[in-house]
Order: C-alpha cells, then sequence, then structure tokens
C-alpha cells in the first residue's frame, strides 16, 4: 500500500475541488518542490482539464483497473524505473509510460476521482487536530561523564561544556565533539544517551562520527589511547569511522536492559549501521562501504558494501543478507521514515521511539503491509494522517497510540 502516492492523489483531487485546507495546500507545495517531474505532474493535473477526462476514460475500463491498481500497490515512491502502462488509444496515455511515481500518482487520482472515496473518519480526530497531538523528537541526549556529573544537551549552551583533564568537550547545535591540543595520558569514559524523541551525533576523539537514533547510547574514551579504539552501543548507530591502520575501531553491541547478547564489529575505516534495539528481533549491521568483521561468541562474518549481518536474538549464527537497502537503513539518519512493504510492528516501533509513545492493538494487528516516505519532522498528526489511507484506524489516548482495524 503505497500511502505517500494515495494522500498527494486526494491532495490533488481536493484541490480540483477547491476544498484544500492552507496546511494542505502547504503540504502539495511542499511535495511539488521535491522534483520536477512532481512538479510537471501538478501542473498538467490542475490546469489541463483534457487530460483529467482523459484518465477518466481511461480508467473505466475494468481490465486496465485491476492492472494498474496491482502496479500501484507494487510501486513506492522512490521507484525510478519507466513502467509502461496499458495504451487502449494510440494518441492518449502514451506518455503514461514514465517513472512509476509519475504513473502512480496518475492512476491513483483517477481511481479515487472515480470512486468518489471519501476522506477516512475516525472516532478519533487525532490526524484532524492539534489539540491532542504529539510532536516530533529533536535534538535531545543525556552526557554522562566519568565524574558521574550529566549535562542535559538539549538545554546546555553551546561551546566548551566541560574539560577532562586535556581533553574538551564542545557543543554546537546537535553535535558533541571532543579534541585535545596534547596526547591525553589517563583515560576516562563518557557515555552519551538519547531518550525516546531524542537523536544526536557526536565527534569522537579521532574524528570518528556517530550518528545516534532515539532511545540509543554510545560509552567510549575521551582518548584512544591504546592500540585499538573500542567503543560500546545500545540501539541504533551510524558510524563513519575515520581511518587508522594501527588502531582497528571495534564496537561492542550492547542490550539496554544489561541481557548478556554482546556482539563485536571491527573496522579500519568505513561507513556502517548498527542496529540492536532490545524488541527488534535481530541485531543488524548494514555496510555502506568499506569492510567490516562482525563477531557473536565463534561466529564471524566479513562484509562487503551492500550485505547486512543478522543475528537473531538468543542465537549465535550470523547470517547475511546481500543486497539490503541502504536508503531505508539510514532514512532514520537522513531524517525521514522510510518503508518497503513493512509490517504494523515493524512500523509502529519506530514511530513509537521517535514519538516517545505507547501503541496497543486491541483488536490485534492489522495485517496491512506499507510502503512509503514520510519526513521525521512531522508532527504525529501529520503521519497519521498518511497511514490511514491504508484504512487502519487509530486513536491517541495521552501517550498511547490505538491501533484498530
Amino acid at each position: 500500500m503505497n500511502l505517500v502516492v494515495k494522500r498527494i492523489a486526494s491532495l490533488i483531487i481536493k484541490q480540483w475541488r477547491g476544498e484544500l485546507t492552507v496546511e494542505e495546500t502547504i503540504e502539495l507545495e511542499q511535495w511539488a518542490g521535491e522534483s520536477q517531474i512532481n512538479r510537471d505532474l501538478l501542473q498538467q493535473l490542475t490546469h489541463d482539464e483534457t487530460l483529467r477526462q482523459e484518465l477518466i476514460t481511461y480508467y473505466e475500463a475494468e481490465s486496465a483497473r485491476e492492472a494498474v491498481w496491482k502496479k500501484i500497490e507494487n510501486a513506492t515512491v522512490e521507484t525510478t524505473p519507466v513502467i509502461p502502462l496499458p495504451v487502449h488509444h494510440t494518441r492518449k496515455y502514451r506518455y503514461l509510460a514514465v517513472a512509476v511515481t509519475t504513473a502512480a500518482v496518475l492512476t491513483t487520482v483517477a481511481y479515487f476521482w472515480l470512486q468518489n472515496k471519501p476522506r477516512p473518519t475516525t472516532a478519533t480526530q487525532v490526524a484532524q487536530t492539534t489539540i491532542n497531538d504529539v510532536l516530533p523528537g529533536g535534538n535531545k541526549a543525556i552526557l554522562k561523564l566519568s565524574d558521574g556529573k550529566t549535562i542535559v544537551l538539549d538545554n546546555a549552551h553551546n561551546g566548551l561544556l566541560a574539560e577532562q583533564g586535556a581533553v574538551q568537550i564542545e557543543k554546537q547545535e546537535g553535535t558533541l565533539s571532543y579534541s585535545s591540543s596534547t596526547t591525553a595520558t589517563t583515560v576516562t569514559y563518557n557515555t552519551l544517551a538519547t531518550p525516546a524523541g531524542g537523536q544526536f551525533q557526536i565527534k569522537l576523539p579521532d574524528g570518528t562520527r556517530v550518528w545516534l537514533n532515539a532511545s540509543s547510547s554510545i560509552t567510549y574514551p575521551t582518548a584512544f589511547a591504546g592500540k585499538e579504539r573500542r567503543v560500546a552501543i545500545t540501539g541504533e548507530g551510524y558510524f563513519e569511522v575515520a581511518k587508522d591502520a594501527h588502531k582497528p575501531f571495534k564496537v561492542t553491541i550492547q542490550s539496554a536492559t544489561g541481557e548478556k547478547r554482546p556482539a563485536e564489529v571491527e573496522v579500519l575505516g568505513t561507513h556502517f549501521n548498527i542496529n540492536a534495539y532490545d524488541d527488534e528481533a535481530a541485531i543488524k549491521t548494514t555496510l555502506l562501504e568499506g569492510k567490516v568483521k562482525i563477531a557473536k561468541e565463534q561466529s564471524t562474518a566479513i562484509l562487503k558494501p551492500g550485505q547486512q549481518a543478522q543475528i537473531n536474538r538468543n542465537q549465535n549464527n550470523i547470517q547475511v543478507k546481500e543486497n539490503a537497502s541502504m536508503e531505508e537503513v539510514v532514512a532514520w539518519k537522513n531524517g525521514e521514515f522510510l518503508f518497503q512493504s513493512a509490517d504494523i510492528s515493524t512500523l509502529m516501533r519506530q514511530v513509537a521511539r521517535w514519538y516517545d509513545i505507547e501503541v496497543s492493538y486491541p483488536d490485534g494487528k492489522p495485517k496491512d503491509k506499507f510502503s512509503g516516505k514520510i519526513g521525521r519532522n512531522v508532527n504525529l498528526s501529520q503521519l497519521l494522517k498518511i497511514l490511514e489511507y491504508s484504512e487502519v484506524r487509530f486513536e491517541l489516548k495521552g501517550r498511547t497510540l490505538v491501533v484498530k482495524n
């Protein structure tokens, strides 16, 4: 179910009818500004009455409707390969053999127009009001120094935060950085932790950059003085490791609850993502570039770019997945939710961490699959507007989101 395509199609139809609100007008304009294809498509659909009528005539053919809708269901907003649609009239619709994004929006507009499908209504007004709403997460984290002192970074000023021996700790917006003018003689450990609804970046003493997702932590030395560079992580983090052939970089993957399931990633210089949340079925390490070695008990695996190592809970064997979706893996780092045929549980785990909410399923979990890309900078109500086009319903009670079939 391509939720974003359906959302855009519904907005275009509302524009035809003169029913767009100010917020929806802004939303449609933002989508149009994402690419030239989007702008051209919106121009066509809002200024070409002939095109509208042709779409309606085209879609009235039952055989075409079923085939096209199947393409829409399988398409994702990000897809760019060309997929030719059936041509029932030589002159008409030849231009529909373009990017899937355009084809999906065009045919979805026709579908909704013909079916006259009303906007979903629910017992809750969470998707239509900001009274009972939840803001998106942001740059929030707590720094715990070696002496036990804690600093709430979202409230801290930019600039120098603390000094530990020869090491200076500074904050600039959503990034924490460590630097030293001399070689450190003593090594102490700090921990950077993000709450639910938080994210933060850190530049380690060696220049390695780490992005922490919500409900995550990283423990690290204030200086890498030994023969290796070792840190420990819980939750999810994206690493861009500074190269140092003489000091391998090692990441110990830990459980936030203290459960013993450590695994280790060893690198020299590379970009990779670790997802090790306790509520996920597996620890996933995905390599974007370089080379890493994964170890769990006696099992080891060496990854190449594009591969993902998966370690299931309570098991020691490592499975390697080929051609993992890099865009989906690092979408959170790039400020997006990105789903490709994800079930409701997978989707809601990410939503719960980012919006700091609980999720319940009193009627059981819907069987719907979700595909689409949505910015993480939107309020929960805006996210739910899009998700409700899947026919799943939501009700927000305090900070608990109730999912209904």
